[in-house]
């Protein structure tokens, strides 16, 4: 056991073992725990290096536990036991807390991520507050010193006194009018390439100072096109591409949406492969880490940004 890493360890990477114990699954286990595979597959790596050891094998579509896995495996009950006797208190007076939630997103992150969640959240806490402010460039900063206490944003490397988790794999689109140019030529070729995109101007949205989240090969294809309106402002945007020939690149279910809710005429286009892959990220400091009305919040919203996911059929492998 690396002994170095045990401050590292949660209590939800302990339940994810006991639920692979039981469903022999790590698609299963994956559903359970409201993680995407790669997810799900990193957390089983990190508990392999951990207890240094398989811990499971695969045998056909089975994940089967080693002897050492076996062995173990009352003994982490029985700490989950013994854990859930000393948070018995904290669950009871979940409904009799005040205490606000503090989040940093954009405001399509409160739309496609947490549209799910705001039922039970104030079912469940009816005397507390969530408070969602918009991403800048202190977002490390505020996570840090406790001013904010999670962000909704598309990064995945983070520094190390930091945490995060993926919450699924989807996509990128291209938003366009109807009746636009492209539309005619993805008709006829049936994909829209960088090139066909550089005819065009864009509208990007920014937030100013904040982390760079695009990779290499999605910020060299972006700069082939020319920007004609920059703005930190998702909702804003039908209107814009009702009345001109630009385009908008962005997640497909942040388009979905504004294709079905804008009033205006628009159309969704496949992205180029260039500017296709997309996840969303939730990030929160190794200072809430263990707090359990925070670990509650997080198991939350993944299930919801999960949830949204799952109905507009966005999810990639």
């Amino acid at each position: 056991m690396n002994q170095n890493k045990v401050s590292d360890f949660t209590l939800e990477e302990l339940q994810f073992l006991v639920t692979l114990t039981e469903t022999h699954s790590l698609t299963l286990a994956a559903e359970r725990h409201h993680l995407s595979m790669g997810s799900a597959s990193r957390r089983l790596t990190k508990l392999r290096e951990f207890f240094e050891d398989q811990l499971f094998v695969r045998a056909g579509l089975s994940m089967l536990p080693t002897q050492r896995m076996r062995e173990i495996e009352g003994d982490v009950k029985e700490v989950l036991r013994t854990m859930e006797v000393l948070l018995h208190r904290n669950v009871f007076e979940l409904a009799k807390t005040e205490r606000p939630v503090r989040i940093l997103s954009a405001d399509n992150g409160v739309a496609t991520l947490l549209a799910e969640c705001f039922e039970p959240f104030y079912e469940q806490v009816p005397k507390s507050q969530l408070i969602i402010e918009q991403v800048g460039p202190d977002i490390f900063d505020r996570l840090r010193d406790n001013s904010a206490d999670l962000a909704l944003y598309p990064i995945s490397n983070v520094p190390k006194d930091f945490h995060v988790t993926e919450l699924y794999k989807t996509r990128r689109g291209i938003l366009v009018r109807e009746g636009h140019p492209l539309i005619e030529r993805y008709e006829k070729r049936g994909r829209i390439t960088m090139q066909d995109l550089s005819a065009y101007r864009q509208i990007r949205t920014t937030f100013p100072g904040a982390p760079e989240w695009a990779g290499p090969q999605s910020r060299t294809a972006t700069t082939m096109q020319e920007v004609a309106l920059e703005m930190p402002f998702f909702l804003a945007v039908p209107m814009v591409l009702a009345k001109t020939d630009f385009t908008y690149t962005a997640p497909v279910i942040t388009l979905m949406q504004a294709v079905r809710q804008s009033g205006v005429s628009l159309r969704m286009l496949p992205a180029p492969v260039e500017l296709a892959t997309f996840s969303p990220c939730l990030i929160w400091h190794h200072c809430t880490h263990t707090d359990p009305f925070l670990q509650w919040v997080r198991g939350l919203i993944s299930a919801s940004a999960l949830k949204s996911a799952k109905a507009f059929g966005v999810l990639e492998d």
